[in-house]
């Protein structure tokens, strides 16, 4: 007979192939907890079998019998080696074979009472016992602990030979080793020394029905307790802690050790990008009352992740600390904590894979996170790199936990919620949704009615966002999204992106050894390759090649090596921890040496960025503000305090100018509810220096809605391809009784301004900037909110003249 357990919360996946076979869905969710719960249990439910009539055993579930027929099925082993004779379990063999019919508990119970009564030369009051917990066990319809116990109680039955107290306790620990163990060996020592002790067959043939009525007289009612809340015990700290013993020590160590050596390394390169502070500002404009926006003077989305601006708000506003600090430090502690959810979920996926419990693991694809320093770097750096990966080692965490156990209503609904939550991490992440979202359904295989539920749980959230975004903005999507032509496609570019991560860290080697490794030991026997664990090990794969071959064909970022980072760390889920075993430790070996020297060899500057397409932004910025970790605001306002000096002097003088980051200083359009707009494509430290009151003009597009919608430019980075020609900022921002009729910026003729101005009061043109402009009424939400899908493909030319004749004709 295969395994019926581990012990930790492993299935019955090593059972005979009929019996996999025969298993319904939610056989693989008998967990370990539930075991250990039943376990607990196991004497008071003796003692309702053998002395409850009828009545109360019918108000027994055959769920609440489950595993304590495991202890009860080893002590009756014990027990029958003093006194149960060959003839008698055969006898016994035969009955429970003609009772076909299903019977409920009480019933069963009755009908053992009466077979003990009129069967006292064959069969003790353990036997009749047996017999009614087999018929309760009966009435369970799927597969779970309670019927692997009830097939190791008729195993036992079939053993005509005696068995001793020793070979009873070997028996349960193949059940459920580790839970019962002990409670067994006590249970069969005590029937050992009782029945072997002295007692023999027909002393025990004198114990009659009376003896049974006498003792369900005198037993009082015992009360079952309410099943425990399994959402909420999953988070129980001391249940958590419990949990820690179903590894092996030196695993828990290594677990430890790999996270703290992560957190080391990203703690020392902490730092905040110009990017990073884009949504510092929007934060502080949110705790300063102005709304989600960059400027006050438009309603422009600059942020890609709109879950990492809800928590830098919710963290600025309850600690008042700079919220620059709260992003490099919020960031650092999700990168930590996703790996270990995913380090701890790899585990358990590994208990599963082999059917064995606190076996040694050591460290394999997680050393790819301490031998490539952007995943050091990109766990601070203010932006959502960070969340991202807590996202995904959360959700792989409850795919190998929850969703492979049979949860739950409530953890389906949690699972459903934290899966729902990808296109608010990031957009694209609505792919990875979608892997994750049919994994977690082929796992849990719900009805019907439960699909629409969990369908509802996850998408409600994103829904009502995606509604309030298209009302308040009058775009579908962030602004960056459009800034970058997410929705194009441009494949050379983004492969010499993917290709420049995989050379630059020779990243192909780890994954390569790591990928051949892994075949290896899933083609050993010994590997449990079911349904579950197949589907289990696809996830990540599949999500991991998909998001990768997304971020190639959108030509990849601007950032070395950012947007590959999810896509690798998805695709060494599974082998962050590895079996120490002799195919595996090779591989592991192999990778620590690759670490050991890409680590500290390239964790600096190595690539020639003249032919890149993508630059260290890192390196730049410490080179830009003078500093080792730019982790604060003041690290980028003090490079750019020259515009809070112009401005407090242009105030005292009573000016109103439109300036740049290139000195350029023009009287700004007397209408406009501000007295200074900048012009910036260093967007997040002019952010920081300019007053959250006035306009910072970006010239990326990033947080201008014009910009975003203009054709390319400058073909080259994403996000830097669109340009604002310095013709639609001086139309929109400067004062028409200047611009219009003299050339204030060399190359920007009056003529240029004046079409650039004209376009920007027609048609859809016009449109686009009173959806974010125009005061927010209902009757504006509406009107946004049934023009999103418009507004969001619409295409503006970038030369004024060609805009003007699109719009106005």
């Amino acid at each position: 007979m295969g395994n019926q357990g581990t012990g930790t919360g492993v299935p019955d996946e090593v059972g005979a192939p009929d019996e996999a076979a025969g298993k319904p869905e939610g056989a693989e969710g008998a967990t370990a907890d539930t075991a250990a719960d039943a376990a607990g249990g196991a004497r008071i439910t003796a003692a309702q079998a053998e002395g409850h009539t009828g009545e109360q055993a019918e108000g027994q579930t055959a769920g609440r019998i489950a595993a304590p027929v495991e202890a009860q099925a080893a002590e009756r082993i014990a027990g029958r080696s003093g006194g149960s004779t060959g003839e008698q379990a055969e006898h016994a063999e035969q009955q429970a074979a003609d009772q076909t019919a299903p019977r409920s508990a009480g019933p069963a119970a009755e009908q053992a009472e009466r077979q003990a009564a009129d069967q006292t030369a064959q069969r003790s009051a353990g036997q009749a016992v047996e017999q009614a917990e087999r018929q309760a066990a009966d009435q369970t319809a799927p597969r779970s602990a309670g019927q692997a116990a009830e097939q190791a109680e008729r195993q036992a039955a079939d053993q005509t030979a005696p068995r001793s107290a020793g070979q009873a306790v070997e028996q349960a620990e193949r059940l459920a080793p580790g839970r019962i163990a002990v409670s067994v060996e006590g249970q069969a020592a005590d029937r050992v020394a009782g029945h072997s002790g002295g007692e023999t067959a027909e002393q025990a043939e004198g114990r009659s029905a009376g003896r049974i009525a006498e003792q369900a007289e005198a037993q009082p009612a015992v009360r079952i307790p309410h099943p425990r809340r399994p959402l909420l015990d999953s988070v129980n700290p001391l249940r958590a802690v419990g949990a820690l013993r179903r590894h092996h020590p030196v695993t828990l160590v290594l677990i430890a050790a790999t996270a703290l050596a992560y957190a080391a390394l990203a703690y020392q390169r902490r730092w905040i990008a110009d990017d990073g502070m884009i949504a510092v500002r929007t934060v502080r404009q949110i705790l300063a009352g102005h709304g989600p926006v960059y400027s006050p003077y438009e309603r422009a989305e600059t942020d890609t992740s709109t879950l990492w601006t809800a928590l830098l708000t919710v963290g600025g506003g309850l600690t008042g600390f700079d919220v620059a600090r709260i992003a490099v430090f919020g960031g650092l502690l999700c990168a930590v904590g996703g790996v270990l959810a995913a380090l701890f979920a790899t585990a358990r996926f590994h208990a599963r894979l082999s059917g064995k419990s606190r076996q040694l693991l050591v460290p394999g694809g997680a050393l790819v996170l301490l031998g490539v320093s952007p995943f050091w770097d990109y766990a601070t750096s203010g932006l959502e790199t960070g969340l991202e990966i807590l996202w995904l080692g959360l959700c792989w965490l409850v795919l190998v936990v929850w969703c492979a156990e049979a949860p739950d209503t409530k953890r389906q609904c949690a699972v459903a919620f934290l899966i729902g939550l990808a296109p608010l991490v990031r957009p694209e992440f609505a792919l990875m949704e979608a892997v994750f979202g049919v994994a977690a359904w082929f796992l849990i295989r719900p009805g019907k009615r439960r699909t629409l539920l969990l369908f509802v749980t996850a998408q409600a959230l994103p829904l009502i966002t995606e509604i309030l975004r298209a009302g308040y903005y009058g775009e579908l999507v962030p602004l960056p999204a459009l800034a970058k032509s997410a929705s194009g496609s441009q494949w050379s570019r983004g492969w010499r992106y993917v290709e420049e991560t995989l050379k630059g860290y020779f990243l192909w080697i780890p994954l390569a050894i790591l990928l051949i490794a892994a075949t290896a030991h899933l083609m050993k026997k010994s590997a449990l390759k079911t349904r579950t664990t197949t589907i289990l090990l696809a996830t990540p794969v599949v999500a991991g090649l998909l998001l990768g071959l997304y971020v190639i064909k959108v030509g990849g970022d601007f950032m070395h090596a950012r947007m590959v980072l999810p896509a690798v760390f998805l695709l060494v889920l599974p082998v962050l921890l590895v079996p120490a075993n002799t195919v595996l430790l090779p591989a592991v070996t192999a990778t620590a040496v690759w670490a050991a020297y890409c680590g500290p060899t390239y964790a600096v500057h190595f690539y020639d960025q003249k032919h890149a397409v993508s630059e260290d932004e890192r390196l730049g910025y410490q080179q830009w503000t003078g500093r080792p970790n730019p982790d604060t605001s003041a690290a980028y306002s003090a490079k750019e305090k020259w515009i809070g000096d112009e401005i407090a002097s242009w105030t005292a003088h009573g000016d109103r100018v439109l300036t740049s980051e290139g000195g350029i200083a023009v009287p700004l359009n007397p209408d406009l509810p501000f007295r200074f707009a900048v012009a910036a494509g260093r967007l997040g430290a002019v952010g920081a220096e300019t007053s959250l009151r006035d306009e910072v003009v970006d010239t990326l597009g990033l947080a201008n809605p014009l910009g975003a919608h203009l054709t390319v430019t400058e073909p080259g980075r994403p996000g830097h391809e669109k340009v604002l020609p310095w013709a639609w900022i001086l139309a929109d921002y400067g004062d028409p009784a200047v611009v219009d009729h003299q050339t204030v910026i060399a190359g920007v003729t009056p003529e240029q301004v004046s079409a650039a101005r004209h376009a920007m009061s027609c048609g859809g043109l016009k449109e686009l900037l009173d959806s974010t402009r125009q005061p927010m009424t209902a009757g504006r939400f509406w009107n946004n909110l049934t023009g999103s899908l418009g507004r969001t493909a619409l295409v503006v030319p970038a030369d004024p003249f060609a805009a003007e004749k699109k719009f106005c004709g």
